[in-house]
């Protein structure tokens, strides 16, 4: 009887050192995401605060910090939206592409 509950004891354990193993790392990939997310959205807000009280210059450089924060997430979508955003704004600009 002994046998059996030490067993069952040493099974319980392993299940749950398994499980929080299991947990803590989809929590560690969860933060690793999370910084490059928060670059792109501090971005984005520049790129926005440029837009409300920026000039057109300032517009074209928020816009190409934009596109370089989705390139370095290797985000490829959202990077060609973002530099077609860039272009447009710098050419509102009258800035050379």
């Amino acid at each position: 009887m002994k046998f059996r509950s030490m067993a069952l004891v040493l099974g319980l354990l392993l299940a749950g050192y398994t499980t929080l193993s299991l947990l803590n790392s989809s929590l560690i990939s969860a933060k690793s995401q999370t910084p490059s997310s928060q670059v792109v959205n501090d971005q984005i807000a520049e790129y926005n605060m440029a837009v409300k009280a920026g000039s057109r210059t300032d517009r074209c450089v928020q816009a190409g910090f934009v596109a370089s924060a989705y390139n370095q997430t290797r985000d490829q979508a959202n990077y060609q939206k973002w530099v077609n955003v860039r272009r447009d704004e710098c050419q509102a600009a009258g800035l050379p592409q």
